[in-house]
């Protein structure tokens, strides 16, 4: 379960950080095609400084030299961060198309971002051990937290 609850904090904040970086994207970056590369970017740049710290917080706990499994491990646990990417990404590059606005390319992109905690807030929900009332209890309060520190990102973006 512990590599499943990494998983979940990955996906987690590097969705957040999706929002974040839609946040301060202005209508124009969004129509020059910038967008796309700028979450790719946020989220390989977030990517490469989880694996990193976690092997460093590895080699805290583990006073040995660290093998290529547990890189690997690294490597995997932190996916979820390029994963959160993707969706939003493709929504920018279709919108290259010009088939919507700019304007609502992005925000078309930051709902499909919004979409992906509730996501990961109603999985967790599902796998928690706590009784099903308290369980959607939890998605509601932790959804909504979610969302409203996204929308707090895109505000102060701009």
């Amino acid at each position: 379960m512990q590599r499943v609850a990494e998983r979940v904090r990955a996906a987690s904040y590097g969705t957040v950080l999706v929002i974040a970086a839609l946040g301060v994207a202005t209508v124009s970056d969004v129509g020059l095609g910038d967008t796309a590369d700028l979450v790719f970017g946020v989220g390989a740049a977030t990517w490469i400084a989880h694996v990193y710290a976690d092997l460093l917080a590895r080699h805290v706990i583990v006073r040995a030299p660290l093998r290529l499994p547990e890189v690997g491990d690294a490597m995997v646990d932190g996916s979820p961060i390029l994963l959160a990417t993707v969706l939003p990404a493709l929504v920018l590059i279709v919108g290259r198309s010009d088939l919507l606005g700019a304007g609502a390319t992005r925000l078309c992109a930051i709902g499909v971002a919004f979409a992906q905690l509730v996501g990961i807030c109603a999985y967790v929900a599902r796998v928690s051990p706590m009784r099903p009332r308290a369980v959607w209890i939890f998605a509601a309060v932790t959804a909504s937290v979610g969302i409203t520190v996204g929308i707090a990102v895109v505000v102060l973006g701009h």
